[in-house]
């Protein structure tokens, strides 16, 4: 898919992720990829690892916490 991005002629991209499962830490081949630069590629903090994924340019974490929590106390138990 990058390579088709860059065949259109992406300067940049930019990714989402919601469950950043990256076997063997694959996500490191997107750090400082020099065929296409990622602005940014969000990832959420649905698994342990995230955190370290985060701390490491172009990647960047969206809480889950806060939407979920919200969601919970909206819940009505008695009018489902």
């Amino acid at each position: 898919m990058l390579q088709a991005l860059k065949c259109a002629g992406a300067k940049c991209v930019s990714a989402y992720v919601t469950h950043a499962v990256f076997p063997n830490d694959s996500w490191r081949r997107f750090l400082d990829n020099k065929d296409v630069c990622f602005e940014h590629f969000w990832i959420t903090d649905s698994i342990p690892h995230a955190t370290e994924i985060s701390r490491h340019p172009p990647f960047e974490m969206l809480s889950l916490g806060p939407v979920i929590a919200d969601i919970l106390l909206r819940y009505d138990l008695k009018h489902p």
